[in-house]
């Protein structure tokens, strides 16, 4: 149902994958950038985005529908816990095409986090969320995720200050593999 391709730019070594995707990622990162940002976040530019994805590494992906090769999204993982050996975890931002909302995204998550717990050896995936944002709840719900906690105040959204959520999986919450 879906593929995911790594979107690397290393401009330190010259190495770059897959960016024939990096307007769609630009745009879609611009119009939600409501539910991404908050008011200290850098200014959204071409730069800054780049910037974003050569920071994550190899741990930025497009996500492509299978069937019609189609771009629907990105998602990323950073702000990584553990060492050179080992990763424990990081933090998941994701983005969806409207179009792939529902099923195709639920699908995605599944392939996603077992792809992080087996592939890459991740103990915990962590989101954060504003309150507002009840689509990407439902879909961390979904997928097993467990709320942590409400950080009171975190930070400023449009001049005023805002609460984010916490939610976490543990490998060790997922009783079952849902993908074929």
């Amino acid at each position: 149902m879906c593929k995911f391709l790594n979107l690397v730019i290393d401009r330190a070594h010259s190495r770059f994958e897959n960016t024939e995707y990096l307007s769609n990622v630009i745009f879609l990162y611009m119009r939600y950038a409501k539910f991404l940002n908050d008011d200290y976040a850098p200014e959204i530019s071409y730069s800054t985005i780049i910037s974003k994805i050569e920071n994550c590494g190899r741990l930025f992906f497009v996500v492509l529908d299978s069937k019609s090769g189609e771009f629907a999204g990105f998602i990323y993982i950073d702000n990584l816990i553990g060492n050179n050996k080992e990763v424990h975890g990081g933090e998941i931002t994701a983005c969806f095409e409207k179009k792939f909302w529902g099923k195709f995204v639920k699908a995605t998550a599944d392939k996603f986090f077992d792809y992080c717990f087996n592939t890459l050896k991740f103990k915990k995936i962590k989101a954060q969320i504003y309150p507002f944002n009840s689509r990407v709840r439902a879909i961390l719900r979904y997928s097993g995720f467990k709320k942590d906690g409400i950080l009171r105040g975190e930070t400023l959204k449009n001049g005023e200050m805002a609460d984010v959520e916490v939610y976490s999986l543990l490998k060790s919450d997922v009783k079952f593999v849902r993908i074929s």
